[in-house]
This record gives structure tokens, sequence and C-alpha cells, in this order.
């Protein structure tokens, strides 16, 4: 039994016999300072709530040096690519100081929203206002977005194969980007504007303040890329038109 599972914020409001039925999914994980969470490209396997620490996030692009996309803190979330059931981790993570978490299997949580709607529903609600914080009224469209992956995930594993196109819709991925651009002009005056998807090439046009700034590489690869990939791994590259 984890210590204290009930007084996790996470998991205030359940009721004790759904407390009952999440607790034996999940389990402690430590991590000392400067540990490999997990890399980007390995199998993506767990989903982790962050406790107590701080965790970097990072993206390799395909034609560039490693960039840290984000800083989660305590109380945060990361490991997305196990919950909508990517292969792969798209993005790595690094603890940048001693953390405690609490991590269920990426197919234990997806067979729980299968089998129990209701307790499902709750916990991808909570998980979506968790991803949606730094992005101004997003929160609906990231619920939207992560139920619609694990649903699609869940049907194409209940028929034995799996689909991109079930999931990787363009109208989804037009309003991750805009929930993206929208928080790259709050914060940098900038703009991203989806040009095309073509297979798993995704184009974007890049504006505003991004227009000739040297750090525009770190807006694509980092921002964009970093979250297009956490919800999209089927998206290889992101480039500028």
């Amino acid at each position: 039994m984890l210590e204290n599972f009930r007084d996790f914020t996470f998991f205030q409001d359940f009721t004790p016999d759904e407390i009952g039925l999440l607790e034996p999914l999940f389990k402690s994980c430590s991590f000392e300072a400067g540990e490999t969470i997990f890399e980007q490209g390995e199998q993506a396997g767990i989903f982790f709530l962050l406790l107590k620490g701080n965790v970097a996030i990072r993206f390799k692009p395909y034609d560039g040096p490693e960039i840290t996309v984000t800083h989660i803190g305590g109380g945060g979330a990361f490991g997305w690519s196990a919950l909508v059931g990517s292969e792969v981790y798209t993005s790595g993570a690094v603890s940048e100081t001693e953390c405690q978490t609490i991590c269920i299997s990426g197919e234990d949580l997806r067979e729980l929203c299968l089998s129990h709607p209701g307790i499902g529903q709750s916990i991808l609600d909570r998980l979506a206002r968790m991803v949606s914080t730094r992005w101004t009224n997003a929160q609906q469209q990231v619920r939207d977005m992560i139920h619609n992956r694990v649903a699609s995930q869940n049907s194409t594993a209940a028929k034995g194969g799996t689909s991109m196109e079930s999931y990787s819709s363009e109208d989804q991925l037009k309003g991750l980007l805009e929930q993206v651009s929208a928080y790259v002009e709050q914060y940098h005056g900038g703009s991203v504007e989806f040009v095309s998807l073509q297979g798993r090439v995704l184009k974007v046009r890049l504006g505003g303040a991004c227009l000739g700034c040297p750090l525009s590489p770190a807006t694509l690869h980092g921002w964009v890329a970093g979250t297009v990939r956490q919800f999209f791994p089927d998206v290889e590259v992101v480039a500028a038109e």
C-alpha cells in the first residue's frame, strides 16, 4: 500500500471504493537529482505523477541539439506517450532534483478507462487540467484530445490493430497548434500557424516576433515539435515553411 495514497491531491474526491480500485495499480518511484527517468525513443510503458521535485522534459529534434521543452514541478505529470499508447517516448525526462513520483502502466490506465468509464472520465479530466494550465482556455481542447486518443487506443486494441488515421485528425492537430500559438503570442509575441500535414510531416508557419528571431529554431523544435509529439507521436517531422 502506498503511504498516504488517499491524501494525494490528484485522488481527492474519489470514493473509498474507487480508491480501493485505483491504489493497487500505482507504485512509488523515487529518483536522484540528475537521474534519467526515461530517454526519448525508449519503449513507452509508464506514466508518472510527480509529487515532489522537478523534472526536465527534453526533446532531440532530428536536425539539431537536444532542447529542454519544459520543466515539471510537484503536482504535474509526464510520460504522456505511455498514456496515449505510443510505442516509444517522444521526449526524454531527467530529474533536476530528488523526485518522488507515483507511476502506473499506461496499459493498465487505458484498460481502467475502458472497464470503469466513470472513474476513467474523472482521471482523464484531471489529467487534462494538468497539461492545459500553461495554455489560455485550452482545458476543453486538451480534454477532448486525451479522451479521443485513449478511446481510439482502446478501440483499435479491441480490434487487434492500430490506425494512425483513427486518432491523428487534422482538426485536433490544428486545435492544439492554436493553443500553442496562443501561448507563444502571450509570452513571446510570436505565432504558429498550421500549413499542412502530409504523412508524418507537419509544416507550420512562424509569424510575429518569431520572424527573423535567432531563437525561432528553439520555438519550433522545442515548444511546437515537443508539444505536438506528446499527443501526436506519429508526426515525425515538424518543419517551418
